[in-house]
């Protein structure tokens, strides 16, 4: 039954996260790439390249458990978080260039993913053919996307700006019950990991974080630069590798580091938006009164 939940809700929830990102997207945001392009292909190269790299290596130096391994490896091949754009704008970073690699990178991993995935899984997990991977990632990641987009497009007035608000909001909440179900069916294999998981988990959003920054540092770019780089290299989509995991590969085992990752991601993005709204009320009183 736990089961049989989990591979009904979890496309669906991973579905409705993707259309929330479609929301706050348009046809707009893949022109704006042209005004960004070497920060763009700076950010990209560092999420779709750089952050697998930092797993691989945390895989081999630590000599993870496999079921760790394989979801954090999962995790590393996932997008970019669905709520990177508000933590983005939250932080003080440049949200239309987040905007514009979230656009560009939906487009990438429903194709990049399957085929790096057997890099680290053995061929006895590799249970899903590749253009079957391809297909389903397709429809639960680029259609609802699109759906998304066109909503953005033809939506109109207070109620519709009033539904994407209520929209974004809930992705998160989305995100929070993909954890919770699947934590629940699997309670026995979480408690034996919880440990190692959880310092890998936030080792790869801390490292992810830091190539952004570096990356950032290299384009010479300030600190709104940084900033956005960092969040979009950093904050993974873990519904996404949740969903490999429990509905294509059907080992549930597997996302027990994306899980933990969903929660624990939160506490870096924190600091951050902290730091920046703490700055700005400071500013703010420190103006003279005119």
């Amino acid at each position: 039954m736990g089961q049989t939940m989990l591979t009904v809700a979890l496309p669906i929830a991973l579905a409705w996260m993707m259309y929330c990102v479609g929301l706050t997207l348009s046809l707009a945001d893949f022109k704006r790439v042209g005004r960004y392009p070497i920060a763009v292909l700076a950010g990209l190269s560092a999420q779709l390249i750089g952050l697998p790299l930092i797993a691989f290596a945390l895989i081999q130096l630590l000599g993870l458990p496999e079921v760790v391994a394989v979801g954090l490896w999962l995790l590393a091949l996932a997008p970019g978080g669905a709520s990177s754009n508000v933590i983005t704008h939250l932080s003080g970073g440049n949200t239309a260039l987040s905007i514009s690699m979230t656009a560009v990178s939906s487009l990438i991993i429903p194709f990049s993913l399957p085929l790096l995935l057997p890099i680290v899984l053995s061929e006895s997990q590799l249970v899903l053919p590749l253009k079957t991977a391809i297909l389903q990632l397709v429809m639960v990641t680029l259609v609802p996307v699109s759906m998304g987009m066109l909503c953005h497009h033809i939506g109109r007035g207070k109620r519709f700006e009033i539904f994407a608000k209520w929209a974004g909001r809930s992705s998160i909440w989305v995100l929070m019950f993909t954890v919770a179900i699947t934590l629940a069916a699997n309670t026995k294999v979480f408690q034996q990991l919880f440990s190692s998981a959880s310092i890998v988990a936030i080792a790869l959003c801390l490292l992810g974080m830091a190539l952004g920054v570096v990356v950032a540092r290299l384009l010479r770019g300030g600190e709104q630069l940084t900033k956005t780089l960092a969040i979009e290299v950093g904050v993974q989509n873990a519904g996404t590798a949740i969903f490999v995991a429990v509905v294509q590969l059907k080992q549930p085992e597997l996302a027990l580091t994306p899980l933990l990752y969903g929660v624990l991601m939160n506490i870096p993005v924190a600091v951050m938006i902290y730091r920046h709204q703490r700055g700005r009320l400071r500013a703010f009183f420190a103006r003279e009164p005119s």
